[in-house]
């Protein structure tokens, strides 16, 4: 049987998260999403859940928090730290994956135009998330 992992995948554009889901069920991924729309439900979801997602998924740009503060609180914390951090954004800017891989992200995406990029980006999370 195929364990089923979890992401947890903060971005306030619904359209984006349907896009991910579509995207999963299309290349028929056994990977569970949670979908939170900024840096502070990240933050809230880590403290309340027991089981600590296999990957954080943040876009940049998203209201309270950002995707730059919420990767800063993560991996200043040693509860958290060891939790892989993927940013996907709309943001192609060097000086923004820059900063991201100064503060630890382990992986830096520019979000895609068609559903097929969207496959792409999943199949790049994949392993984030493997026994």
């Amino acid at each position: 049987m195929t364990k089923t992992h979890t992401i947890l995948y903060a971005d306030d554009d619904l359209d984006d998260q349907a896009w991910v889901a579509e995207a999963c069920k299309a290349i028929n991924c056994s990977i569970d999403f949670e979908f939170v729309e900024n840096g502070k439900e990240v933050l809230r979801y880590l403290s309340k859940e027991t089981k600590k997602p296999a990957l954080i998924v943040l876009d940049l740009n998203m209201p309270e928090m950002d995707g730059r503060q919420t990767l800063q609180k993560i991996k200043s914390d040693t509860e958290y730290k060891e939790i892989p951090v993927v940013i996907v954004t709309t943001s192609s800017n060097k000086v923004d994956k820059d900063i991201c891989q100064r503060l630890g992200a382990n992986l830096y995406l520019t979000k895609p135009d068609s559903h097929t990029e969207w496959q792409g980006i999943i199949r790049k999370l994949e392993p984030f998330v493997r026994d």
